[in-house]
């Protein structure tokens, strides 16, 4: 059975205790009240509660105003955030908070940020020549901890609703011309890593795929080379599905013939 959000306990004649419910701590389960004993008629008390359960609903009761939003994303990232992650998503997380928001309102209590709070730092970090996809990011990883505050009923609603993204633009893709990529290849021959600069060029493989490789990843016969794994700068090697990433390593110039010296 639901417990009740607020309730009037007759004490006595003329004496109400209001008890408004807070929700539980979210790294003990215990539950939180706000207590108040009101002296005077029962429409008095009756206001009281509405009027606090009003603020509780916007966050601004004792239990969320006890704790800053740098506490509260202490928290959230090692008790929701890093068990889900992978490493390095967790470090951007981690790097994303501790660069953008915790500096302008991490001692602030979690309820008194606004939109209007996030939507100026957002200002801020575009007048300083941040990227429109680096605030969008800042922005889900902000997101995403107030939402996890709101089911931990910390928060009635989310502050990040509402507030305004810059506008991505459209970039194009540049890429080196063939005559460009004859020439890299020309002066990285004299490279202890030219295998790996002419196989990056002819296969188009990501950085994390092409370091991960193995010489077992090469079918010599068939001329291609599987991505079977991907390297990470933090936490393990992570294994992909054994169908995806078979790289034909076509012949301009072929590509054999770069390597036939290194292996």
């Amino acid at each position: 059975m639901a417990r009740k959000a607020g309730q009037l306990i007759s004490r006595g004649p003329h004496t109400w205790l209001v008890r408004v419910s807070l929700g539980r701590e979210p790294e003990n389960g215990t539950r939180k009240y706000h207590n108040r004993t009101i002296r005077g008629s029962f429409r008095e008390a009756q206001t009281y509660l509405t009027t606090k359960l009003r603020e509780r609903d916007i966050g601004r009761l004792p239990r969320t105003a006890a704790i800053s939003l740098n506490q509260y994303l202490d928290q959230w990232l090692a008790t929701a955030a890093k068990p889900r992650l992978r490493p390095k998503s967790y470090t951007d997380y981690e790097a994303l908070l501790r660069l953008h928001i915790r500096p302008v309102f991490g001692a602030r209590p979690i309820g008194a940020v606004t939109q209007f709070d996030i939507q100026s730092v957002y200002a801020q970090m575009s007048e300083r020549g941040l990227s429109p996809r680096t605030i969008e990011y800042t922005n889900a990883v902000l997101r995403s901890a107030f939402r996890q505050a709101v089911r931990w009923k910390m928060l009635f609603e989310d502050p990040c609703v509402g507030v305004d993204l810059p506008r991505m633009k459209q970039r194009e893709m540049e890429a080196l011309s063939v005559e460009e990529y004859r020439r890299f290849l020309a002066i990285a021959r004299e490279s202890n890593w030219f295998a790996l600069f002419a196989l990056a060029l002819t296969t188009g493989m990501r950085p994390n795929e092409y370091l991960a490789l193995k010489w077992s990843d090469i079918d010599w016969p068939r001329g291609t080379v599987s991505a079977c794994r991907t390297i990470q700068r933090l936490g393990p090697v992570r294994y992909k599905n054994s169908n995806e990433g078979v790289f034909r390593c076509p012949g301009v110039p072929p590509f054999w013939g770069l390597v036939d010296g290194f292996v």
